[in-house]
């Protein structure tokens, strides 16, 4: 007699698989400071890789001496990265960085960065050419805004220690951006690239709390 399997059992069991496979990447973080750093679990405009990368980049932004020592130290294990000078650097950053504020999914801001993304991939250009006009439209709403722009291959976690480590850029502008303590807003968009397989745009912002954010 054929055996009849009961499919709700099986996907309650995916699904436990899932989650403890996503435990086990933040392994050493406290629950409540990831589910703190998952601003965008509840979007309905990202992707999931999207409101993953928005997670990695909260995870720097929460803890950074955390952060070294778990996901930047595996990552580069993984990649067999040596600690070059930018690497350094950034361990020697990341020990500063404690409960910087939250960055928050917002739509404007996710509109500004899908279509740049969409645009450069593609027309298959790279860099931030035509960046006053394409933030004028949001400025009434952000007193700061900045952009940061990965070509490649991808995966969330590439996309964010890419751009943490900064490798061959002389400013560091993208790890600034992402650990920048007035930044509490994000768009993030990810897209095809003619050029480079993939782009990943972000797009920040410093969303002013209160009237007297105003008057800084």
């Amino acid at each position: 007699m054929k055996k009849i399997i009961p499919i709700l059992p099986l996907l309650l069991s995916l699904i436990l698989t899932l989650n403890a496979q996503d435990k086990k990447i933040y392994k050493g973080w406290d629950d409540s400071v990831v589910a703190a750093a998952n601003t965008a679990i509840d979007s309905e405009f990202l992707t999931e890789d999207e409101k993953k990368v928005i997670l990695i980049s909260n995870l720097a932004r929460a803890n950074g001496p955390l952060f070294a020592e778990t996901l930047l130290k595996e990552y580069l294990i993984l990649k067999g990265k040596k600690g070059n000078k930018y690497i350094k650097s950034l361990y020697k950053d990341l020990k500063k960085v404690q409960n910087l504020p939250m960055l928050v999914p917002r739509k404007d801001l996710y509109n500004v960065a899908r279509d740049h993304a969409t645009k450069s991939g593609k027309k298959g250009y790279k860099g931030h050419k035509g960046f006053k006009n394409r933030y004028t439209p949001v400025l009434k709403q952000y007193m700061e805004v900045g952009e940061n722009i990965y070509y490649g291959l991808y995966t969330p976690d590439e996309i964010v220690l890419q751009l943490l480590i900064d490798e061959g850029v002389k400013d560091l502008g993208h790890r600034a951006n992402l650990l920048n303590p007035k930044y509490n807003s994000i768009g993030v968009s990810i897209k095809p690239h003619k050029t480079y397989e993939y782009n990943c745009v972000q797009s920040f912002g410093y969303k002013p709390q209160s009237y007297q954010d105003y008057i800084q």
